[in-house]
C-alpha cells in the first residue's frame, strides 16, 4: 500500500483476498463525524481502509479522521456530496484490487446495528458468486419510471430475498464493486448534490450491470422507520426542506430525465418540481425562496451543472425525513 494509505482498519475475514474501503464525505460537522467513524469502527466486519473527505478544510475534521484512522483528504473547496464521493473513489481506486468492494457513508448518519456491514458484505458475495455482472448491493434502493422520468416504490410484498433494484438509495451503505467503478467511473461530480445515486445506478443499468437489495434488511428498515403500509400512498417531501435543496432535487431530477428519457418527459418532471414552490410558500418561507425551485426546473432544462445555488447550514428544520423508500 502507499503512504496514502498506511493500514487497515479491518481484518478482511469476510473474503480471502477482497477488502472492504469506504468513503465518508463531510462538510462542517466535525463532533458528528466523530460519533460516526467511532459506530463505523465498532462494525463486527470493519471497513479495511476508510478515506474521509473534507468539503469544509476543517482542522476539526482532520484531527477525528486521523485519530480515527482514517486517509483524511481536503477536496479544498465545497464540491457537494457528488463530488466528495467522485474524489475519495479515485483515490481509493488508485490501490484497490478488482475483487475489492467499496462503501458509502454519510457523516451524520451511521450504521444503525453493529453486523450491518458484515451483512452486507456477505449478501455482496453471495450475489456476486450467482450473477457475475453484480455491480453494487445494499440496504435500500428503488426502481426508475422510465415513461415518466421518477422513481417508484418497490412494495413491501417483494421485500424477501434478493430484489432487483435500477440503484441503491443513499445513505443506505451502498457497496459497489472495484472492479465496476473502473469499467463505468465514478459518481458524476458535476451534479453537486441530490440523486448522484440515481444517475449512477441507472448509467450502470445502461451498461448491464444488475444491482440488488437484501430484501429482509431493507423490510426491517421500513418497519424501524414505520414505513410499511405505504405501496398505495404517495411519499411527499416535507415542506420544512430548505429551498437550495429543493432547487438541486429540481434540477438534478430534470437532467436526468434528459438524459434517461429524452425532453418530453423532462418537461414534465420540471413542471411537477414546481410543486416545491408552492410547498414553499404554503410553509410561509421567505418570497424570495419561491422562485428558487424554479430555476432548478430551468437550469435542468438547460442542462446547467454544479454548484449553481449555494448551500445553507444545514439546521436540522432544512433536513427531511431520513427514512428507507
Amino acid at each position: 500500500m502507499s503512504d496514502q494509505f498506511p493500514g487497515q482498519l479491518g481484518d478482511g475475514a469476510s473474503g480471502p483476498n477482497a477488502k472492504l474501503w469506504g468513503v465518508i464525505v463531510t462538510f462542517h460537522r466535525p463532533d458528528t463525524l466523530v460519533t460516526t467513524l467511532a459506530q463505523i469502527a465498532a462494525q463486527t466486519r470493519p471497513v479495511d481502509c476508510l478515506v474521509v473527505v473534507d468539503n469544509g478544510s476543517d482542522h476539526s475534521a482532520r484531527v477525528a479522521a486521523e485519530a480515527a484512522g482514517a486517509v483524511y483528504v481536503d477536496s479544498g473547496s465545497n464540491l457537494g456530496p457528488a463530488g466528495g464521493i467522485s474524489i475519495g473513489m479515485k483515490e481509493i481506486l488508485k490501490e484497490a484490487g478488482d475483487d475489492d468492494w467499496l462503501v458509502l457513508f454519510d457523516d451524520d448518519d451511521p450504521p444503525r446495528t453493529l453486523d450491518v456491514l458484515e451483512r452486507l458484505w456477505d449478501f455482496g458475495h453471495r450475489r456476486h458468486s450467482e450473477d457475475v455482472r453484480t455491480a453494487a448491493i445494499g440496504m435500500v434502493g428503488a426502481r426508475y419510471d422510465f415513461r415518466r422520468g421518477i422513481t417508484r416504490r418497490v412494495k413491501d410484498a417483494e421485500l424477501h430475498g434478493p430484489v432487483a433494484v435500477d440503484y441503491i438509495g443513499g445513505g443506505q451503505l451502498p457497496m459497489f464493486r472495484c472492479a465496476v467503478l473502473r469499467e463505468a467511473g465514478v459518481f458524476d461530480e458535476r451534479l453537486f448534490f441530490g440523486f448522484e445515486e440515481l444517475e449512477y445506478g441507472l448509467r450502470l443499468r445502461r451498461a448491464g450491470y444488475s444491482q440488488y437489495v437484501d430484501g429482509g434488511m431493507w423490510l426491517a428498515e421500513r418497519e424501524f422507520h414505520q414505513r410499511t403500509g405505504l405501496d398505495g400512498s404517495r411519499l411527499r417531501t416535507s415542506r420544512n426542506v430548505a429551498a437550495w435543496r429543493r432547487y438541486y432535487s429540481v434540477r438534478n431530477a430534470v437532467l436526468i430525465a434528459r438524459t434517461q428519457c429524452g425532453l418530453a418527459t423532462a418537461v414534465v418532471v420540471a413542471a411537477g418540481g414546481l410543486k416545491g414552490t408552492v410547498a414553499l410558500a404554503r410553509a410561509r418561507r421567505p418570497l424570495s425562496e419561491w422562485l428558487v425551485p424554479l430555476r432548478g426546473a430551468v437550469h435542468g432544462l438547460r442542462g446547467m451543472t454544479g454548484r449553481q445555488v449555494e448551500p445553507g447550514h444545514n439546521p436540522a428544520k432544512d433536513r427531511a425525513p431520513a427514512s428507507p423508500n
